[in-house]
């Protein structure tokens, strides 16, 4: 029978055994620390994987938002701003955006 092997939750790979750590917050993800979205080559080693460092962020985030007095948002449709684009007609064609191919960027 193969041994099963230990992957990356991230990336799906094996790649190096020795980069790759387990999740010490929920143990049960194993990710490589070169596979991490917070990862720094020259900081402490990774022990968290992205998906509880995702939560943790996220939790302290909505704790640190300031109260919503509850009251009535009103929308703010401009002034004098609004009266400029009113006078002036908007052309009918949209705007593209325009992308060099690779064959005009490589030398």
């Amino acid at each position: 029978m193969k041994k099963m092997e230990i992957v990356c939750c991230m990336c799906g790979d094996v790649g190096f055994s020795d980069k790759l750590f387990r999740c010490s917050n929920c143990r049960n993800r194993f990710q490589h620390s070169y596979c991490s979205n917070y990862y720094r080559e020259n900081a402490a080693p990774i022990e968290i994987c992205d998906w509880c460092q995702c939560e943790d962020q996220r939790n302290s985030s909505s704790s640190s938002r300031s109260g919503y007095s509850g009251g009535k948002i009103r929308p703010h449709y401009g002034g004098e701003a609004a009266e400029k684009v009113a006078g002036k007609s908007q052309s009918p064609r949209t705007t593209t955006r325009r992308y060099k191919l690779l064959k005009d960027v490589m030398c």
